[in-house]
Protein backbone atom coordinates (compact mmCIF):
# COMPACT_ATOMS: atom_id res chain seq x y z
CA UNK A 1 0.00 0.00 0.00
CA UNK A 2 1.30 3.46 -0.85
CA UNK A 3 1.83 6.17 1.76
CA UNK A 4 -0.82 8.30 0.04
CA UNK A 5 -3.48 5.57 0.24
CA UNK A 6 -2.56 4.77 3.83
CA UNK A 7 -2.89 8.43 4.79
CA UNK A 8 -6.18 8.84 2.91
CA UNK A 9 -7.68 5.92 4.83
CA UNK A 10 -6.30 7.23 8.11
CA UNK A 11 -7.74 10.72 7.57
CA UNK A 12 -11.24 9.46 6.79
CA UNK A 13 -11.53 6.25 8.77
CA UNK A 14 -13.57 7.50 11.74
CA UNK A 15 -16.19 9.08 9.46
CA UNK A 16 -16.63 6.15 7.07
CA UNK A 17 -20.00 4.38 6.83
CA UNK A 18 -19.97 0.84 8.21
CA UNK A 19 -19.71 -0.86 4.82
CA UNK A 20 -16.86 1.32 3.61
CA UNK A 21 -15.05 0.86 6.91
CA UNK A 22 -15.09 -2.91 6.32
CA UNK A 23 -13.32 -2.38 3.02
CA UNK A 24 -10.86 0.04 4.63
CA UNK A 25 -10.00 -2.63 7.23
CA UNK A 26 -9.39 -5.16 4.46
CA UNK A 27 -7.17 -2.70 2.59
CA UNK A 28 -5.05 -2.11 5.68
CA UNK A 29 -4.75 -5.85 6.22
CA UNK A 30 -3.90 -6.65 2.58
CA UNK A 31 -1.27 -3.97 2.01
CA UNK A 32 0.96 -5.08 -0.89
CA UNK A 33 -1.47 -7.87 -1.86
CA UNK A 34 -3.96 -5.26 -3.07
CA UNK A 35 -2.49 -5.28 -6.57
CA UNK A 36 -3.46 -8.94 -6.97
CA UNK A 37 -7.19 -8.41 -6.31
CA UNK A 38 -9.98 -7.13 -8.52
CA UNK A 39 -12.64 -4.78 -7.18
CA UNK A 40 -15.12 -7.68 -7.15
CA UNK A 41 -12.73 -9.87 -5.16
CA UNK A 42 -12.05 -7.05 -2.69
CA UNK A 43 -15.77 -6.50 -2.15
CA UNK A 44 -16.32 -10.22 -1.59
CA UNK A 45 -13.49 -10.38 0.91
CA UNK A 46 -14.98 -7.47 2.86
CA UNK A 47 -18.50 -8.85 2.62
CA UNK A 48 -19.93 -5.76 0.91
CA UNK A 49 -21.17 -4.82 -2.54
CA UNK A 50 -18.99 -3.72 -5.43
CA UNK A 51 -20.88 -0.40 -5.39
CA UNK A 52 -19.77 0.18 -1.79
CA UNK A 53 -16.20 -0.47 -2.86
CA UNK A 54 -16.53 2.08 -5.66
CA UNK A 55 -17.87 4.70 -3.24
CA UNK A 56 -14.91 4.23 -0.91
CA UNK A 57 -12.44 4.45 -3.80
CA UNK A 58 -13.91 7.79 -4.86
CA UNK A 59 -14.04 9.02 -1.27
CA UNK A 60 -10.32 8.28 -0.98
CA UNK A 61 -9.65 10.52 -3.98
CA UNK A 62 -9.21 8.02 -6.82
CA UNK A 63 -11.01 8.03 -10.15
CA UNK A 64 -11.51 4.27 -10.05
CA UNK A 65 -10.26 1.09 -8.45
CA UNK A 66 -7.64 0.52 -11.13
CA UNK A 67 -5.94 3.81 -10.28
CA UNK A 68 -5.85 2.91 -6.61
CA UNK A 69 -4.51 -0.58 -7.33
CA UNK A 70 -1.72 0.75 -9.49
CA UNK A 71 -0.64 3.19 -6.81
CA UNK A 72 -0.63 0.36 -4.27
CA UNK A 73 2.26 -1.25 -6.10
CA UNK A 74 4.43 1.13 -4.08
CA UNK A 75 4.09 -1.49 -1.42
CA UNK A 76 3.49 -1.35 2.26
CA UNK A 77 3.97 -4.92 3.55
CA UNK A 78 2.19 -6.68 6.39
CA UNK A 79 4.78 -5.90 9.02
CA UNK A 80 6.93 -8.96 8.41
CA UNK A 81 10.62 -8.14 7.78
CA UNK A 82 10.68 -11.23 5.57
CA UNK A 83 8.08 -9.64 3.30
CA UNK A 84 10.17 -6.49 2.97
CA UNK A 85 13.43 -8.32 2.32
CA UNK A 86 13.15 -8.78 -1.48
CA UNK A 87 12.67 -5.04 -2.02
CA UNK A 88 15.46 -4.15 0.41
CA UNK A 89 18.12 -6.43 -1.07
CA UNK A 90 20.75 -4.49 -2.97
CA UNK A 91 19.77 -1.12 -1.51
CA UNK A 92 22.49 1.00 -0.01
CA UNK A 93 20.79 1.67 3.29
CA UNK A 94 20.87 5.44 2.86
CA UNK A 95 20.73 7.25 6.20
CA UNK A 96 19.18 10.28 4.52
CA UNK A 97 16.36 8.12 3.16
CA UNK A 98 15.85 6.65 6.63
CA UNK A 99 15.68 10.15 8.12
CA UNK A 100 13.27 11.36 5.46
CA UNK A 101 10.88 8.46 6.08
CA UNK A 102 10.94 8.95 9.85
CA UNK A 103 10.24 12.67 9.42
CA UNK A 104 7.31 11.78 7.17
CA UNK A 105 5.88 9.50 9.85
CA UNK A 106 6.25 12.22 12.46
CA UNK A 107 4.80 15.02 10.35
CA UNK A 108 1.82 13.13 8.97
CA UNK A 109 0.97 11.68 12.38
CA UNK A 110 1.38 14.60 14.77
CA UNK A 111 0.34 17.20 12.22
CA UNK A 112 -3.05 15.62 11.54
CA UNK A 113 -4.31 14.84 15.06
CA UNK A 114 -7.77 16.46 15.49
CA UNK A 115 -7.98 19.42 17.88
CA UNK A 116 -8.85 18.45 21.43
CA UNK A 117 -7.83 14.80 21.09
CA UNK A 118 -4.47 15.16 22.84
CA UNK A 119 -6.05 17.29 25.57
CA UNK A 120 -8.59 14.55 26.31
CA UNK A 121 -5.84 11.91 26.39
CA UNK A 122 -3.79 14.01 28.82
CA UNK A 123 -6.83 14.49 31.04
CA UNK A 124 -7.42 10.72 31.15
CA UNK A 125 -3.79 10.07 32.08
CA UNK A 126 -3.77 12.71 34.80
CA UNK A 127 -7.08 11.77 36.43
CA UNK A 128 -6.76 7.97 36.44
CA UNK A 129 -6.35 6.40 39.88
CA UNK A 130 -4.37 3.54 38.35
CA UNK A 131 -2.94 3.11 34.85
CA UNK A 132 -2.49 -0.25 33.15
CA UNK A 133 0.02 0.04 30.30
CA UNK A 134 -0.36 -2.88 27.89
CA UNK A 135 1.67 -3.86 24.85
CA UNK A 136 2.58 -7.11 23.13
CA UNK A 137 5.46 -7.98 20.81
CA UNK A 138 7.08 -4.78 19.45
CA UNK A 139 4.45 -2.70 21.22
CA UNK A 140 5.80 -3.91 24.55
CA UNK A 141 8.87 -1.71 24.07
CA UNK A 142 6.63 1.34 23.68
CA UNK A 143 4.56 0.24 26.66
CA UNK A 144 7.72 0.00 28.76
CA UNK A 145 8.74 3.50 27.66
CA UNK A 146 5.32 4.91 28.57
CA UNK A 147 5.39 3.20 31.94
CA UNK A 148 8.86 4.57 32.71
CA UNK A 149 7.65 8.10 32.01
CA UNK A 150 4.38 7.86 33.89
CA UNK A 151 5.69 6.09 36.98
CA UNK A 152 7.83 9.15 37.67
CA UNK A 153 4.74 11.29 38.19
CA UNK A 154 1.90 8.85 39.03
CA UNK A 155 1.59 6.62 42.09
CA UNK A 156 0.16 3.48 40.50
CA UNK A 157 1.33 2.59 36.98
CA UNK A 158 1.47 -1.08 36.00
CA UNK A 159 3.00 -2.75 32.96
CA UNK A 160 1.41 -5.76 31.29
CA UNK A 161 2.06 -8.46 30.39
CA UNK A 162 4.52 -9.51 33.06
CA UNK A 163 7.14 -11.78 31.50
CA UNK A 164 5.91 -15.36 31.33
CA UNK A 165 2.49 -14.52 32.77
CA UNK A 166 -1.06 -14.08 31.49
CA UNK A 167 -3.06 -10.93 32.27
CA UNK A 168 -6.38 -12.25 33.57
CA UNK A 169 -5.52 -12.00 37.25
CA UNK A 170 -4.46 -8.35 37.04
CA UNK A 171 -7.29 -7.24 34.79
CA UNK A 172 -9.95 -8.85 36.96
CA UNK A 173 -9.83 -5.75 39.16
CA UNK A 174 -10.37 -3.09 36.47
CA UNK A 175 -12.63 -0.24 37.56
CA UNK A 176 -14.02 2.99 36.07
CA UNK A 177 -11.36 4.91 38.04
CA UNK A 178 -8.58 3.11 36.16
CA UNK A 179 -7.21 3.74 32.68
CA UNK A 180 -5.95 1.23 30.14
CA UNK A 181 -3.18 2.68 27.99
CA UNK A 182 -2.89 0.15 25.16
CA UNK A 183 -0.15 0.09 22.52
CA UNK A 184 -1.42 -1.73 19.47
CA UNK A 185 1.13 -1.56 16.68
CA UNK A 186 1.21 -4.31 14.09
CA UNK A 187 1.57 -7.32 14.34
CA UNK A 188 -0.87 -7.67 17.20
CA UNK A 189 -2.07 -10.85 18.94
CA UNK A 190 -5.88 -11.33 19.07
CA UNK A 191 -5.87 -11.11 22.86
CA UNK A 192 -5.42 -7.33 22.68
CA UNK A 193 -8.93 -6.89 21.29
CA UNK A 194 -10.33 -9.13 24.01
CA UNK A 195 -8.59 -7.05 26.67
CA UNK A 196 -10.00 -3.82 25.27
CA UNK A 197 -13.49 -5.31 25.10
CA UNK A 198 -13.19 -6.43 28.73
CA UNK A 199 -12.03 -2.96 29.78
CA UNK A 200 -14.99 -1.39 28.01
CA UNK A 201 -17.34 -3.78 29.79
CA UNK A 202 -15.78 -2.87 33.14
CA UNK A 203 -16.35 0.82 32.44
CA UNK A 204 -12.60 1.45 32.27
CA UNK A 205 -11.62 4.11 29.71
CA UNK A 206 -9.11 3.03 27.08
CA UNK A 207 -6.43 5.20 25.50
CA UNK A 208 -5.28 3.33 22.38
CA UNK A 209 -2.17 4.13 20.33
CA UNK A 210 -1.24 2.09 17.27
CA UNK A 211 -0.77 2.18 13.52
CA UNK A 212 -3.36 2.84 10.77
CA UNK A 213 -4.50 -0.80 10.79
CA UNK A 214 -6.16 -0.54 14.23
CA UNK A 215 -9.51 -1.05 12.56
CA UNK A 216 -12.33 -2.15 14.85
CA UNK A 217 -10.14 -2.02 17.96
CA UNK A 218 -10.97 1.68 18.20
CA UNK A 219 -14.60 0.89 19.04
CA UNK A 220 -13.55 0.13 22.63
CA UNK A 221 -11.32 3.19 23.03
CA UNK A 222 -12.34 6.54 24.46
CA UNK A 223 -9.42 8.10 22.60
CA UNK A 224 -7.34 6.52 19.84
CA UNK A 225 -4.36 7.62 17.80
CA UNK A 226 -3.13 6.07 14.56
CA UNK A 227 0.58 6.62 14.01
CA UNK A 228 2.23 6.10 10.65
CA UNK A 229 4.93 3.48 11.07
CA UNK A 230 6.19 2.47 7.67
CA UNK A 231 9.98 2.23 7.86
CA UNK A 232 12.43 3.04 5.11
CA UNK A 233 13.60 -0.56 4.84
CA UNK A 234 12.86 -3.90 6.53
CA UNK A 235 11.56 -2.79 9.91
CA UNK A 236 8.69 -0.58 11.04
CA UNK A 237 9.37 2.87 12.45
CA UNK A 238 8.10 3.84 15.89
CA UNK A 239 9.31 7.44 16.05
CA UNK A 240 5.78 8.84 15.78
CA UNK A 241 4.48 6.59 18.56
CA UNK A 242 7.41 7.38 20.85
CA UNK A 243 7.09 11.11 20.21
CA UNK A 244 3.35 11.07 20.87
CA UNK A 245 3.84 9.16 24.12
CA UNK A 246 6.47 11.66 25.21
CA UNK A 247 4.09 14.55 24.53
CA UNK A 248 1.11 12.96 26.30
CA UNK A 249 3.06 11.84 29.36
CA UNK A 250 4.74 15.24 29.66
CA UNK A 251 1.32 16.86 29.41
CA UNK A 252 0.01 14.61 32.18
CA UNK A 253 2.93 15.56 34.41
CA UNK A 254 2.24 19.25 33.88
CA UNK A 255 -1.47 18.72 34.54
CA UNK A 256 -0.68 16.99 37.83
CA UNK A 257 1.36 20.00 38.93
CA UNK A 258 2.57 19.91 42.52
CA UNK A 259 1.67 16.24 43.02
CA UNK A 260 3.98 15.24 40.16
CA UNK A 261 6.69 17.55 41.44
CA UNK A 262 6.55 16.01 44.91
CA UNK A 263 6.75 12.48 43.55
CA UNK A 264 9.71 13.40 41.38
CA UNK A 265 11.41 14.97 44.40
CA UNK A 266 10.90 11.84 46.51
CA UNK A 267 12.25 9.64 43.72
CA UNK A 268 15.33 11.82 43.25
CA UNK A 269 16.03 11.70 46.98
CA UNK A 270 15.92 7.91 46.90
CA UNK A 271 18.19 7.83 43.85
CA UNK A 272 20.72 9.83 45.86
CA UNK A 273 20.32 7.60 48.91
CA UNK A 274 20.74 4.43 46.86
CA UNK A 275 23.62 5.78 44.77
CA UNK A 276 21.83 4.74 41.59
CA UNK A 277 23.72 6.91 39.11
CA UNK A 278 27.33 7.82 38.43
CA UNK A 279 26.38 11.14 36.85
Amino acid sequence: MSDALEQAIRDRYDDLPAGERKIADVLLEMRSELAAYSATELAARAGVSKATTARLVRRLGYADYQEMRQEARAQWKNGSPLAELPDALGQGGSLSRHLEQDLTCLTLTLGTIPPGQTELAIELLAKARRIWVIGFRNSHALALYARELLVQVKDDVRLLPVMGQTVAEELSVLSPEDLVLALGFRRRPPVLGKILKHADGAGTPVLLIGDPSLGELTQWAKVSFRCLNRGASLFDSYVAGISLLNYLCSGAALALGEAAQQRLHRSEQLHDDFGDFDL
